[in-house]
């Protein structure tokens, strides 16, 4: 952020652990780079009613800045942006249903998928796609979080199951499972303006036990003129559909590369996406291209002292090793697990990522990021 910028977060930082480490988090952003967002230009507000308290407080000073700047813009936060249009925009261009019924004729290539709901899962279209794939298919639900909205399931009863708290109406994507032994999955953030679509990174993806964690970012993860061509049809499609800005919007697109190069496009993520963060602090350190890791993890609340005092120690910029550490994020939410409480934590990890395991393993305890240790950025 810049000087001039203010933040808007909850309540809960506010709490002295949450908020000594949200200080330390501050410190380490204003070592890391030359102008951040002034604390005193933080706010706090109410979870349960965020986004109202954000927009009074955006009402009461109407100086405060000249621009409300949202993830992307939904119908939770529409007393913020108050567009409609643009909502209604938002919503085609993000929706999966959207993309699988639009996409093919706009020469994008996506896998086979079937669009149904729920209580058609027992009918014979089901069945027939499920025997087409050889029970290899993934299953896409729409308007839910990232971690939840995607599996993998091998049958129509797994997917019954999957879908079992849910209305008989719920719109289900049944999408083929493509060979992870035969392709890559990979995504980019495009920047679509009124006169100009370009790339702005690209990034493979992580998993950790089949969910999402983080990306691969580097000199060592690219694509070809052709591929890039592609991805950039996308970016009109999506400006086709009226998704864009005279400055430019952020448009993620998930994708698999093949090993004979071709290129499917499986989802749009109209919006700031999960890679942009790491990928904007990448452009602002002097980092040569050097791969990184930026992954979401889980830390015992206890030990978050332990955690943030290891990232001090590995600083990118300041630690002279084979790898830095550079902090993103962390949520002020317990999570418990197996009795005890968590949070989530987002981190970067520059250089020999085996090198930070075996650091991390040695100086910290089990309970501090706990799905580092199975991530393979590699394979």
């Amino acid at each position: 952020g810049h000087e001039r910028d203010h933040l808007a977060l909850y309540d809960e930082y506010q709490e002295p652990g949450w908020q000594k480490m949200l200080q330390r988090y501050h410190n380490f952003f204003c070592r890391m780079t030359n102008e951040v967002v002034p604390m005193e230009h933080f706010s706090y507000h109410p979870k349960d009613t965020y986004y109202q308290s954000v927009a009074n407080h955006i009402k009461e000073n109407p100086a405060l800045t000249d621009v409300a700047n949202l993830y992307m813009s939904s119908g939770s936060n529409k007393l913020i942006h108050r567009n409609e249009e643009l909502l209604a925009i938002n919503r085609n261009v993000n929706s999966k249903k959207h993309f699988a019924e639009n996409a093919p004729a706009f020469g994008i290539q996506v896998p086979d998928t079937l669009v149904t709901t729920k209580a058609e899962l027992d009918g014979m279209s089901v069945a027939d796609f499920f025997n087409k794939h050889q029970n290899k298919v993934i299953l896409k639900l729409l308007g839910l979080a990232g971690a939840r909205n995607v599996t993998a399931v091998d049958s129509i009863m797994a997917t019954q199951e999957y879908v079992a708290e849910y209305d008989e109406d719920m719109v289900i994507l049944l999408q083929e499972r493509l060979d992870l032994e035969s392709y890559t999955e990979m995504t980019v953030d495009l920047v679509v303006s009124t006169d100009d679509i370009r790339i702005a990174n690209t990034r493979k993806i992580l998993f950790a036990d089949g969910l999402w964690v983080g990306n691969l970012i580097g000199d060592s993860v690219s694509v070809t003129e052709e591929q890039a061509k592609a991805l950039l049809h996308v970016g009109e499609y999506a400006r086709h559909h009226g998704y864009v800005t005279d400055e430019g919007s952020n448009c993620g697109i998930d994708f698999f590369i093949g090993k004979d190069g071709s290129l499917i496009v499986t989802e749009i993520n109209a919006r700031w996406t999960g890679g942009l963060f790491p990928a904007h602090i990448l452009s602002q350190i002097d980092v040569q291209g050097t791969d990184a890791v930026p992954f979401f993890d889980m830390v015992l609340i206890e030990e978050r002292e332990a955690y943030v005092d290891f990232i001090d120690r590995h600083l990118v910029g300041e630690y002279e090793g084979e790898y830095a550490m550079v902090p993103i994020g962390f949520g002020c939410f317990p999570v418990p697990i197996n009795g005890q409480d968590y949070f989530y934590s987002w981190q970067m990890v520059i250089g020999d990522f085996d090198a930070f395991k075996h650091a991390k393993n040695k100086e910290l305890a089990a309970s501090v990021m706990i799905t580092a240790n199975i991530i393979q950025p590699y394979q």
